[in-house]
């Protein structure tokens, strides 16, 4: 059994023990080079959210089980507020760029991704989104573009890049385009004319438009979508089982690729309950993204060359713990 370093960055000391074996067996994996990585993308998620996680949680998250913590830099160059497109093209393309930008540099001229490069290399690859796939954080590892508003240009980089495995929400997005935002938004025929679910099921994609279709599969590529637009979050619905089964779904079918694979997948919601200052919410949240982490850690328990990486994209709103009650799970925050 090994795990080849797990690294929860913005994460913190005692959210969990680790003992002397975990990190030994750490440090002998950073020497080999990873066949697999998980890289799971925590939205919203700072040191304050993850604290209030595990004290939800009764004091243990499962990324207290990770052995390495560092901090990164994923700042815009032009704004000294970013946003989740900019953060996570540093993460997916290892640039510093615009706020707003998906995939491209400065002058707006795409740059490659670690996707694009796995799939040159042959290795299998996969996004999981526990919402949509053209969340802020999920396009940069599929896309190319100056705003995350462009959903057309993206879908169409969803069926064009050959990502093997992508499962989430959105389903519209594809097959029509957006026109405003939010509540306002409405949804036409695509601009472009293209057929997206015809042109993947040319490629051997089975199309699938349910959980309940979507869990059924052993192997094989996947376009797995979970809802036509958006999901839920827990408070108004969403199974908790579901994001976590996923994660467990992809890394099954990814696995099965003898040269490896890549699996970027992210969860929103902490960001979202974040923002909007619903600490009970976000609590619940966390811990859900923290049964993700544990199953993709669990994974990697159990296959040698796997390296788990958890980053933060960025941290929502400032949230600042300022009260509670450790032993009744309660957490008072402000932001």
């Amino acid at each position: 059994m090994k795990v080849l370093g797990s690294i929860p960055f913005l994460a913190f000391g005692g959210i969990n023990s680790v003992d002397a074996k975990q990190i030994e067996r750490s440090r002998q994996a950073f020497a080999s080079t990873p066949k697999n990585i998980i890289l799971v993308l925590a939205d919203g998620m700072g040191v304050a959210q993850w604290q209030a996680g595990a004290i939800g949680n009764g004091g243990s998250l499962n990324v207290g089980r990770m052995t390495h913590t560092g901090l990164m830099t994923t700042n815009p160059l032009d704004n000294f507020c970013g946003d989740a497109p900019s953060h996570c093209t540093a993460l997916a393309c290892g640039i510093n760029s615009h706020k707003g930008a998906v995939g491209v540099g400065m002058d707006d001229k795409p740059v490659k991704n670690i996707i694009e490069m796995a799939k040159e290399a042959g290795i299998a690859t996969g996004i999981v989104s526990s919402n949509t796939l053209v969340e802020g954080s999920n396009v940069p590892f599929i896309g190319h573009s100056k705003n995350r508003m462009m959903t057309d240009e993206i879908t169409v980089q969803y069926v064009d890049t050959g990502v093997d495995v992508f499962i989430g929400a959105g389903e519209s997005f594809f097959t029509n385009s957006v026109k405003g935002f939010g509540p306002q938004m409405t949804f036409e025929p695509r601009a472009d004319k293209r057929d997206l679910m015809g042109e993947l099921k040319q490629k051997g994609y089975q199309i699938l438009h349910s959980w309940e279709e979507i869990k059924q599969v052993k192997s094989g590529k996947v376009a797995g979508f979970t809802d036509k637009v958006q999901m839920p979050n827990l408070e108004n619905g969403r199974d908790p089982n579901m994001y976590p089964e996923e994660v467990s779904l992809a890394l099954n079918l990814l696995s099965q690729n003898s040269k490896g694979f890549f699996l970027m997948t992210s969860s929103m919601f902490v960001d979202r309950a974040s923002h909007n200052g619903k600490t009970d919410l976000l609590i619940k949240e966390a811990i859900n993204l923290d049964m993700a982490i544990g199953r993709a850690l669990d994974f990697a328990d159990k296959h040698e060359d796997t390296l788990v990486i958890v980053a933060g994209s960025p941290e929502a709103s400032g949230m600042t713990l300022v009260g509670g009650d450790i032993q009744n799970r309660k957490v008072e925050a402000r932001w």
